[in-house]
């Protein structure tokens, strides 16, 4: 099975999943959200998407997780601060 193939029916780790819910419950409900240029989604519709496992809510996950390792390495912080040195 091709790896990319793999990944979209792997389960997300249950761990992961509720990770990630717990980001997304601390933003504001009414707050609008637009993945990839589609639809506007709510909290809560992000939230739903992620507990389904669908192709959104795959996205939202790798998303988050992308964002906490950039975090952890340090690569955004340096990111933010090269964006501020340019201006």
């Amino acid at each position: 099975m091709p790896e990319e193939t793999k990944t979209q029916t792997a389960k997300i780790p249950k761990e992961v999943k509720e990770l990630v819910i717990a980001r997304l419950e601390v933003i504001s409900s009414e707050k609008g959200f637009s993945i990839g240029g589609g639809e506007n989604l709510t909290r809560d519709e992000l939230i739903q998407h992620v507990r389904d496992e669908d192709e959104i809510g795959r996205k939202v996950v790798k998303i988050e997780l992308t964002f906490l390792r950039a975090l952890k390495d340090g690569t955004l912080l340096e990111q933010v601060l090269d964006v501020e040195e340019r201006q």
